[in-house]
């Protein structure tokens, strides 16, 4: 029973050791956490627009010159815009 005290007392330094375990355990829990809370959500909306039909491949770009506030070009910019 001695040699258990001794490894909990950490050589003196037990009132700094434990808390910092314990914090770091929390952190971890909190990070875990989030991250499944944040993957659940992410299944849900790919879900939703896999039911919806919604290709991301799909969807066609619209062309340079039909977004607002911007000039066609001519030099061909457009085109390796849309390529990429």
């Amino acid at each position: 029973m001695n040699d258990l005290e001794t490894f909990l007392a950490m050589g003196g330094y037990a009132a700094y050791v434990w808390p910092s375990f314990g914090f770091a355990f929390v952190v971890l829990a909190g990070l875990w956490l989030q991250a499944r809370t944040a993957l659940r959500r992410a299944e849900a909306r790919l879900a939703r627009l896999e039911a919806l039909g919604l290709d991301r491949r799909a969807r066609r770009r619209r062309p340079a010159s039909s977004t607002p506030g911007t000039a066609a070009r001519t030099d061909g910019a457009a085109d390796d815009v849309a390529r990429a």
